[in-house]
């Protein structure tokens, strides 16, 4: 079946129309397609602070700035983007760049890890296009100077025709699918979804949203994907969508197809309530206390006593807890002091209530000496962000 729109001819039934082939907007992925018909987004460089919760998400393990996509952080601790962007990537692989408009700024940058990705349950994704498009990224530890964005959560407030914004560092440049250093912006308008069915097909429903620029200059592209979309509600910008699928080419005479946030407000909610009550670290265990001096005794460590040798061997177990009411994370454990260390890593997130296990092991490196060290812990226990527990030991 066809049907003429803007004077061309789409086919409404097939897989993908005629002339566009449909596209998630996944960066990395980009160097696999051909290029020559590669388009751009025309927007305007962002002013400074236009968008102070948008993310950056790039990978680790490929060359610098290995961009993944967009995000926003939705709460302290939280960054919202579209699920096929982070889907099947190694969690220990991806970082979150916060605070920046340019990527290579890396004096204003905000760098946080990453600890668990919670892709929506009934996330899929069928040749370039994808639904219920969203994953809670959960960031190693909270991010205190940055007012996360609020939500859309009423439908009402998005109508055809109104005036949103998109912002991202996706390409720029006609036939490079590199991302662009700084972040651009771009006015779009929100379409009917009758509108966007006539290009995609019945893939559309009611959890996307589409848009595009009126002057059908400006389009997401490559790179952009989990960026957001802004709808400013009395003069406070609010998310209303993520950068989700649209034409290879990125032709900003078609729609650009979002993920519809009213539609996920409560399952993000699921998501943010985790660490809305505070955690709070608690070591626990049995342990030789450290003394020294005249009885004098030091809190939150372990003496290994005196062992006999180097390589001599000696490892103390402790329970990781978490007395308080939100969900504890433990962004990274760190040793000092030679000999010392943790063996294996402990979980990174600790239910309230609930305990992990920490092995703390000391291998003498020398005889005659007394050794000390400490762990030092990462997390988003409000009273105790960096958690250190001492260590000494004596070798003869």
């Amino acid at each position: 079946m066809e049907k003429q729109v803007d004077g061309e001819m789409i086919c409404l039934r097939c897989p993908v129309p005629m002339r566009r082939v449909i596209s998630t907007f996944l960066g990395l992925l980009t160097l696999l397609l051909p290029t020559g018909g590669q388009s751009i987004i025309e927007g305007t460089d962002a002013a400074p602070g236009e968008f102070p919760w948008i993310a950056g998400i790039v990978r680790r393990d490929v060359p610098s700035p290995g961009l993944v996509g967009g995000g926003s952080l939705v709460g302290d601790q939280w960054v919202l983007t579209a699920a096929h962007s982070v889907d099947g990537l190694e969690v220990t692989n991806l970082e979150v760049w916060l605070g920046i408009t340019a990527l290579d700024d890396t004096a204003t940058r905000q760098s946080r890890g990453v600890l668990a990705v919670y892709l929506h349950p009934d996330f899929a994704k069928d040749g370039g296009t994808s639904v219920n498009d969203l994953a809670m990224l959960l960031l190693d530890r909270p991010v205190t100077t940055i007012t996360p964005l609020g939500l859309v959560t009423n439908p009402a407030h998005l109508s055809t025709g109104d005036s949103v914004r998109v912002a991202g560092w996706g390409a720029s440049v006609s036939g490079d699918p590199s991302p662009t250093n700084q972040l651009r912006r771009a006015g779009v308008e929100l379409l009917s979804q009758a509108t966007a069915a006539m290009v995609f097909g019945s893939v559309i429903g009611s959890t996307h949203l589409a848009a595009k620029d009126p002057a059908e200059v400006a389009s997401p592209c490559v790179g952009d994907s989990g960026g957001p979309l802004v709808k400013s509600l009395s003069g406070t910008d609010y998310l209303a969508g993520l950068v989700s699928f649209g034409s290879l080419d990125c032709d900003p005479a078609l729609p650009t197809i979002y993920t519809h946030i009213p539609s996920f407000a409560s399952w993000i909610g699921e998501s943010l309530a985790l660490t809305a009550a505070p955690s709070s670290i608690l070591i626990e265990g049995r342990s030789r206390v450290i003394s020294s001096g005249a009885g004098s005794e030091r809190a939150n460590g372990t003496d290994f006593g005196e062992l006999r040798g180097p390589r001599a061997r000696r490892t103390r177990v402790f329970s990781l807890a978490n007395s308080g009411a939100g969900l504890l994370t433990v962004g990274s454990v760190k040793g000092s002091g030679r000999g010392f260390s943790v063996r294996p890593l402990p979980a990174p997130l600790v239910a309230t209530g609930g305990k992990v296990a920490m092995r703390v092991v000391f291998i003498a490196p020398a005889r005659g000496k007394r050794h000390k060290g400490q762990i030092q812990l990462l997390t988003n226990d409000p009273v105790t962000p960096v958690f250190l527990l001492r260590l000494a030991a004596s070798v003869r």
